[in-house]
């Protein structure tokens, strides 16, 4: 390891909030008489229809655990794809708008697939050793079957990975998913606190997402610019196709990840499109009645041919200042405006070539303090500032190349990104801002040495962000930082044994105002599974992480004067363990049910974290902070049939500083709670209708810092129905009733403060509506 360091130097234009005329308590009325006009329309469309197949044909193939998720067919069949080795070949207009009920637990490749297309109309021929084609029709009896496929090997752990889950879209659509807290509401070890969005923060197993590797189709998110403004708060779920959380250290999974990493994908034209369209465009609205909100969206969208297709985006939101539960007041300031625009244009599996180019606009703005109390803690005073008009905004371009030309020894990704951040005070004029230039350059060699079966990846990744603040006199000063890195991962399997292994080494260099940081770090990982039995399997893994850029936000980084003390010794450093049991099984209590079971120990360390002492814009020190350890545990249980499913995921994280001490939240860097319960259910009683429930228990916070109260549990209860009419194809009808009996708390990662701790939503009712064509 090396480090270097060196030292180069010695009036308010208030927005007035619109407000209705109509007062909320008859639109609340109003509601009530739709939703029980709706769920008695839901009720009365029809009766269950349960499908029970069963199958009892024994393969000469060898078995392997899959856990390849239910959703579109496509997607589906590149996940198993990748924990087959196979090559699947089929013409993409096949297999477009079709799904699939996924598949889990121990099968053969051939049994595996074929419960894939069970119900889809098309079935597998065996083109050649590892080649398989997919045809129209349910096969004869003269085709050659699916018998001893030679590359059974589990190449790829990408979702079976047991340290990896993901959030379907399906979740995303059921329960109108409209801002960061919605996207993981269903999730346990994700916490989003802060009251109002201007104010939402993200921890993920305790850690704050400043600690995270956060993208979005591709490109890198994170650094706060003011108090925790700019970093991952502004992401539009309309259409997202995939939303998946890496808990376990992984080389390629890109620099700074000392908690994890967090991934967010958009869709791509053609995943939009009804079946047998080559052009197609989507309407949304929305409205929720807690804050008044409305929102709506528009998407437009088209093929050429098989390879080429074409997405624009717009979408845009109002709020009024929302209520909190049973009876209370308002939360000030938590009004806004916001919009979206995305462009996407793709070029898929073109000779082995595909190439998507993204640039997507996304702000909000609204009344807002800009600091002390009100902002990001308590209740305003009447000695707080006046509130301030603040606009957030982001611009990111993306591209991405992958060419898969059929070759084992080549599976290449280029993505390049340009992510633009920006938060301006309109009301003080003044503006901070992150320019951040980033891309990765990898390939992956999949080949057997003897008994083995590896997928080795070696790339480049690198980042360069320029942060910008306006000083008091109006001039304006940047500090620059940026990592070059290099890595190799090997995935291998030898029977029931895998193993993932790997290192990278990170070239940091940071400004910190005239002061440089720089230097080098190698970070390397380990991780193992192995099946114990049929369906069971142990895994375990160790892996550090390394980053220079620290936690202090982009408005702080300006205050930071050749007169700081300049205390930065080493780089941040983290090291993970966790380890446990997963179960995957099917077919136990009815011939077409799965069920998932799993229970993981996790313990990170995060050393060396690099912040700034100081208050009120007079930065003292920027110094190594003390270490912070996240430890704790997660059970995960899912049961389910093609069109029922119940899922409970529980979460107890304990953080503590260097001496044992309880810590509560810390800004950027680390939010306690106590134990959450998540327990989320979707049955699909008929083809149009879909019914939910989600239940999150959060049991009282007793483990707190010295001179903080413990934090009171609460548990809030969310229904769910989704409806598509028959006599309007194509047309989908949302209900959504969030904290269905209006409780009234404070989520417990959301700032303690002696003025108050702001509080969660009320009863929120939303409707929606959906119309593609």
């Amino acid at each position: 390891m090396i480090k270097r360091t060196a030292d180069h130097g010695a009036q308010k234009n208030r927005v007035t909030k619109r407000k209705y005329n109509f007062p909320a308590v008859v639109l609340k009325k109003q509601v009530f008489r739709i939703f029980s006009v709706a769920l008695l329309a839901l009720l009365v469309t029809g009766s269950a229809d349960w499908a029970v197949a069963a199958e009892a044909k024994k393969h000469p193939e060898p078995l392997n655990t899959y856990e390849v998720p239910a959703g579109a067919l496509e997607q589906a069949l590149r996940v198993y794809a990748n924990q087959t080795g196979l090559k699947l070949s089929y013409d993409s207009q096949l297999v477009r708008g079709k799904s699939t009920v996924g598949v889990y637990g121990s099968y053969t490749a051939s049994k595996a697939l074929a419960k894939l297309l069970e119900g889809t109309g098309l079935h597998a021929v065996v083109q050649g050793p590892g080649k398989v084609e997919l045809a129209k029709g349910s096969g004869t009896e003269n085709e050659p079957p699916l018998v001893t496929l030679p590359e059974t090997n589990v190449r790829a752990q990408e979702m079976a990975d047991p340290e990896n889950y993901g959030i379907s879209s399906e979740t995303l659509r059921r329960t109108l998913a409209g801002n960061i807290a919605d996207i993981f509401s269903t999730e346990s070890s994700v916490a989003v606190g802060g009251g109002g969005p201007f104010s939402q923060r993200l921890y993920l197993r305790g850690v704050e997402s400043n600690n995270l590797n956060i993208s979005i189709d591709g490109a890198s998110q994170g650094r706060s610019l003011h108090q925790h403004m700019g970093d991952i708060g502004m992401v539009d779920p309309d259409l997202l196709k995939r939303v998946e959380v890496k808990t376990g250290p992984r080389a390629d999974a890109g620099p700074g990840a000392l908690g994890g990493s967090i991934v967010f994908e958009t869709a791509d034209a053609r995943d939009l499109l009804l079946e047998g369209r080559q052009m197609g465009a989507t309407i949304k609205g929305g409205y929720g009645s807690v804050d008044e909100s409305w929102k709506g969206s528009a998407s437009a969208y088209g093929v050429a041919g098989e390879h080429f297709g074409i997405l624009a985006h717009i979408s845009g939101g109002d709020r009024e200042n929302f209520e909190v539960g049973d009876g209370g007041p308002e939360v000030p300031n938590s009004n806004g405006e916001n919009h979206d625009y995305l462009g996407k244009i793709s070029i898929l599996d073109l000779n082995g070539h595909s190439l998507r180019f993204s640039a997507e606009n996304i702000k909000t703005e609204g009344q807002y303090i800009w600091g002390y109390i009100g902002s990001d803690m308590g209740y305003p005073t009447d000695q707080s500032f006046d509130s301030d008009h603040i606009e957030v905004e982001r611009q990111t371009y993306t591209a991405d190349y992958r060419y898969e030309p059929g070759n084992d020894l080549i599976n290449a990704r280029l993505n390049l990104f340009f992510n633009d951040n920006k938060v301006t005070n309109d009301t003080r004029n003044t503006e901070n801002k992150s320019d951040k230039t980033g891309g990765d350059l990898r390939n992956t060699f999949s080949f057997d040495l003897g008994p083995t079966a590896h997928k080795l990846t070696v790339g480049a990744d690198f980042q360069s962000e320029t942060s910008t603040g306006t000083l008091d006199n109006g001039s304006e000063k940047e500090n620059d930082s940026s990592n070059l890195g290099v890595y190799l991962q090997n995935r291998m399997n030898l029977g029931a044994l895998g193993l993932s292994f790997g290192a990278r080494l990170d070239d940091y260099d940071v400004d910190y105002g005239s002061h440089n940081f720089s230097g080098d770090e190698v970070s390397p990982n380990l991780g193992a599974t192995y099946d114990l039995i049929k369906g069971l399997t142990a895994f375990a893994s160790y892996g550090e992480a390394t980053r220079a850029s620290g936690v202090i936000p982009g408005s702080w980084m300006t205050n930071i004067g050749a007169n700081t003390n300049f205390n930065v010794t080493e780089p941040e450093k983290s090291k993970q363990w966790q380890g446990g049991l997963r179960y995957l099984g099917q077919s136990l209590l009815m011939a077409d049910d799965h069920l998932r079971l799993s229970g993981t120990y996790f313990d990170t360390l995060i050393k060396n974290r690099i912040e700034a002492a100081g208050r009120r814009g007079v930065i003292s020190e920027v110094r190594n902070g003390d270490d912070l350890t996240s430890k704790g545990f997660e059970l995960r249980a899912a049961w389910g049939l093609p069109n029922f499913e119940t899922s409970l995921n529980f979460t107890h994280v304990t953080l503590e500083d260097e001496d044992g001490n309880p810590m509560g939240v810390v800004r950027r860097v680390a939010g306690a709670s106590g134990d959450r319960l998540v327990w989320d259910n979707r049955w699909q009683p008929m083809d149009q209708v879909t019914l939910g429930y989600t239940m999150d228990l959060v049991f009282r916070l007793t483990d707190v810092p010295e001179g903080e109260p413990e934090r009171p549990g609460y548990v809030v209860h969310n229904i769910q129905a989704m409806y598509e009419p028959n006599w309007c194809p194509n047309l989908m009808l949302n209900l959504v009733v969030k904290n269905l009996f209006d409780a009234r708390y404070s989520e417990h990662t959301t700032i303690y403060s002696p003025w108050g701790t702001v509080e969660e939503p009320g009863l929120d009712i939303r409707l929606g509506l959906t119309y593609k064509f």
